[in-house]
């Protein structure tokens, strides 16, 4: 008997009864998309309060796609954000997703949405957009055993925020036979610092402001979806051809360096 009291009186703590206050009662959150996922790679979610994230969670596609991302959180006002196509970029103390030195950006779709989590369950449908632009270059006037890396500011993003993080971002382009010479997949801007440099026998021969090219084709970091970019780069003649794809009217200047 007396172990069956002690069993009622702590289930009595420890339950949120409908006559009490409930905004202490936890919350389980479900967290899936609203349409399939456009890209491969493991999702993050992360459920953030008064500007402190209280719960974080890592999956797979196929666990996100299938309704399995299920977070117990504080019943209060949240903000949840979700990066998907994880691949090689690191989850910094919670806060930051970072880029690997010599790496690219991973093929990255995010979003942030308001859960008011009221009740004892929250259903959250989320729509990730295209935070990553896929640079395609093509390159004239390379040297037979030449080497090219692309530099820039951003590293990373921030969770919470989803805002691109300042830090070194340096990669040696990968090779694309399709559409380029090469192609890098590129984070968020937050200037027009990109830079590539061209190397022989360990030794830079040029140096192209490709940032301040893309930029002087009105081309927007801000877009809820980033466009791809092609560059062709002549590095005998100092000329740089760029073209946006999805543009309804395609633009193509040949800009001066």
């Amino acid at each position: 008997m007396r172990t069956f009291l002690c069993f009622i009186a702590l289930l009595c703590l420890c339950s949120c009864s409908v006559k009490e206050n409930r905004s202490e009662c936890p919350c389980d959150l479900l967290v899936h998309p609203s349409e399939a996922l456009k890209t491969d790679g493991s999702v993050l979610v992360s459920v953030i309060q008064e500007d402190v994230v209280v719960k974080q969670g890592m999956m797979s596609r196929e666990d996100f796609e299938a309704g399995s991302c299920v977070l117990t959180v504080p019943r209060r006002p949240s903000r949840v954000t979700v990066f998907t196509g994880i691949t090689d970029m690191n989850a910094i103390s919670g806060r930051r997703l970072d880029i690997r030195y010599d790496h690219q950006c991973d093929e990255l779709y995010s979003s942030s949405d308001f859960a008011d989590l009221q009740g004892d369950t929250f259903d959250c449908a989320v729509l990730p957009h295209k935070n990553y632009a896929r640079l395609f270059l093509t390159l004239l006037g390379l040297p037979e055993g030449g080497e090219v890396t692309l530099s820039g500011n951003v590293q990373g993003y921030d969770l919470m925020s989803l805002d691109p993080c300042k830090g070194v971002f340096q990669c040696t382009p990968g090779q694309d036979v399709v559409l380029s010479d090469y192609l890098v997949r590129i984070p968020r801007q937050v200037d027009n610092a990109l830079r590539l440099d061209a190397f022989l026998d360990g030794n830079m021969f040029r140096s192209v402001p490709v940032g301040a090219m893309i930029e002087a084709t009105g081309y927007r970091y801000d877009d809820e979806d980033l466009l791809d970019i092609y560059l062709t780069v002549d590095l005998t003649k100092s000329f740089v051809l760029v073209t946006v794809s999805g543009w309804e009217t395609e633009t193509y200047p040949i800009i001066e360096y």
